[in-house]
């Protein structure tokens, strides 16, 4: 009997040996599964951080190769402002070069002139002169009603500008202007100065080719220069259209009086003159005829506005 005891014992205690065995087993297996798991998801995440360590070296390097590509660029640019800067020193030095030989040009072409205007008549073709001038006298015909009035104008700009005195045209309601080829346009006032007995006219014509009076230095003047009148004085202006006089005279003097300057010229200036041309021997505008000093006892008197008086007055409707 004690035996069979025993052998329910010993049976008891195996069988509990083997359920602690078993739920240990069991119990290691579940940690080593979790483990296992674990460390998956380690694994998993160690994967993550390298690709994404990768994605930011790979960033890092493209960001360096940017910033290498600035650095080049960056060279380029200083290399392109030092030849610029380069550029401009050779185009100021170029325009200092053009400078020194326009002023020494300048001066050659004033010490020209002034030995064309020394020149007598037999070393200067004043005929040439005034054909080459002929084409920037202009004969002006104003009327206001029946009443009639003539002089002359020059031409001063390609547009169809031109100046003559304001009493040739003062309260005409009418104004014409022939040139020296015969064309006639009709014309109208778009400026004056009274005062300075100075107007100026604008053709009507689109035109932009009409030849211009080359403007002059009055200021260099000096007594005894020889000077040409050109213009249309009456009663030619109205017999014959398109021809202009010419005379020749020499600067009496420059004179002023009533608060103007005024060029005295011994070159006849005859009613119908007004407006016209007062050259030099080289071709240039130096006055714009205005008066003749009338007396029965004087002769070879009259006056012309220096044209360096009215170059601003041109300049300001001309442009």
């Amino acid at each position: 009997m004690k035996k069979w005891i025993l052998v329910g014992l010993s049976l008891v205690i195996v069988a509990a040996v083997g359920g602690v065995n078993a739920f240990f087993c069991f119990r290691q297996s579940s940690e080593l599964e979790n483990a296992m798991n674990r460390i998956g998801q380690l694994e998993q995440a160690q994967a993550e951080q390298q690709s994404a360590l990768q994605s930011s070296a790979d960033k890092v390097q493209s960001l360096e190769g940017g910033i290498e590509l600035v650095n080049l660029k960056l060279a380029l640019m200083e290399t392109g402002i030092e030849n610029l800067n380069e550029a401009v020193n050779d185009i100021g030095a170029d325009f200092s070069l053009f400078n020194t030989g326009l002023d020494a040009l300048t001066g050659e072409l004033e010490s020209i002139r002034a030995v064309l205007s020394s020149l007598g008549a037999d070393y200067i073709d004043a005929a040439a002169i005034a054909r080459e001038t002929e084409p920037v006298i202009v004969y002006i015909e104003a009327s206001l009603f029946s009443f009639r009035v003539s002089g002359s104008g020059i031409l001063v700009s390609q547009a169809g500008h031109v100046i003559t005195n304001y009493h040739v045209i003062e309260g005409m309601n009418s104004i014409h202007a022939t040139l020296s080829t015969g064309q006639r346009f009709a014309a109208a006032v778009i400026g004056f100065d009274a005062g300075r007995d100075i107007a100026i006219l604008k053709l009507d014509s689109p035109r932009l080719d009409f030849p211009s009076a080359r403007l002059g230095d009055s200021s260099q003047l000096a007594a005894g220069q020889d000077v040409l009148a050109l213009g249309f004085p009456y009663p030619l202006g109205d017999n014959i259209p398109g021809n202009m006089s010419v005379t020749r005279g020499v600067v009496s003097a420059v004179r002023s009086f009533d608060g103007y300057e005024y060029i005295q010229t011994d070159a006849a200036i005859n009613p119908g003159n007004s407006g016209g041309a007062l050259i030099d021997l080289t071709g240039e505008l130096i006055g714009v005829n205005v008066a003749k000093y009338v007396d029965i006892d004087i002769e070879g008197i009259g006056f012309a506005i220096p044209v360096d008086e009215i170059k601003s007055f041109i300049l300001e409707h001309v442009g």
